[in-house]
């Protein structure tokens, strides 16, 4: 019994009505200094997000995209003269290695050189095959040169998404020369190092 007359005691002293004076506008001012730190912090980690984003767009392994190009445009010739940004910045986008696309690119076109036949005529830049036909045979035309570097770049980033990320592991579903990833390699190993 006189438990339950202490917890009842202590209820009263609880809910008393005890006049409290709140000072509104010092209240209101905290919240805008609140609100306005928010505002502040969330806009810093925007631009923050936007810096990051912008890097990963503009980067690879740590190399800038200017860099890259720079160094794959030293390799391009005839029809591919000054396309390294192009590459770059498509295979950044999708997610690829722009310095195998290159590879694969130089490979297929002898663009080191002067590019082939299939490059100058039909913007095939992959030696890929299809349609709409270069010239009745059975390799596929592009109406630009840009529409068949993406085509090749798209074709590529399709192995290297699966994981298949190095010219011998592409190579089997590429190629049907056993030693192209060799050679892509090598070019590969020169465009890095230029």
């Amino acid at each position: 019994m006189l438990n339950l007359i202490l917890i009842m005691g202590l209820f009263d002293s609880l809910f008393k009505e005890e006049k409290v004076d709140i000072n509104h506008s010092y209240l209101d001012d905290q919240i805008e200094i609140s609100i306005a730190n928010f505002d502040d912090k969330y806009n810093e980690y925007q631009e923050y997000l936007k810096q990051l984003e912008y890097e990963r767009k503009h980067t690879f392994n740590g190399e800038k995209d200017e860099e890259i190009a720079r160094k794959i445009n030293k390799y391009l010739n005839s029809t591919l003269k000054g396309k390294g940004e192009f590459i770059v910045d498509y295979s950044l986008e999708v997610g690829l290695d722009p310095y195998l696309a290159a590879a694969v690119m130089l490979q297929e076109t002898g663009c080191y050189w002067t590019c082939s036949k299939l490059t100058r005529s039909c913007n095939n830049v992959g030696g890929n095959k299809g349609t709409p036909s270069c010239n009745g045979g059975s390799y596929r035309r592009f109406d630009t040169i840009e529409d068949g570097m993406k085509f090749a770049i798209n074709k590529l980033n399709s192995y290297y998404q699966k994981g298949k990320t190095t010219p011998a592991q592409i190579n089997p579903y590429y190629a049907t020369d056993k030693t192209w990833h060799e050679k892509v390699e090598r070019y590969m190993k020169k465009l890095k190092n230029a």
